[in-house]
C-alpha cells in the first residue's frame, strides 16, 4: 500500500505539475540551485585531490612518476 501511495505521489508529467510543491519548505527551483552548488563543490574537491596528488608525485627529487602497475 505504501508503494502505491509513493508511486502516485511522485508521478508527474511536466515540471509545471511540481511548481508549487514544497520539499522541506523549499520549492523545486531552490533545490535545483542547491544541487548545482553541491555538484560544483564536489567536482572542485575531486579535481583538487588529483591535483595535490600530482604535485606530491612530481616533487619527488629526481624520480619519475611511477605508474601503479610498476
Amino acid at each position: 500500500m505504501t508503494f502505491k501511495f509513493l508511486q502516485f505521489y511522485f508521478i508527474f508529467t511536466t515540471n509545471n505539475d511540481v511548481q508549487d510543491l514544497l520539499i522541506f519548505g523549499h520549492n523545486i527551483d531552490a533545490w535545483l540551485i542547491y544541487v548545482l552548488v553541491f555538484f560544483g563543490l564536489t567536482s572542485l574537491a575531486f579535481v583538487s585531490v588529483w591535483f595535490i596528488g600530482f604535485l606530491n608525485e612530481s616533487r619527488q627529487s629526481g624520480k619519475s612518476i611511477k605508474q601503479p602497475w610498476e
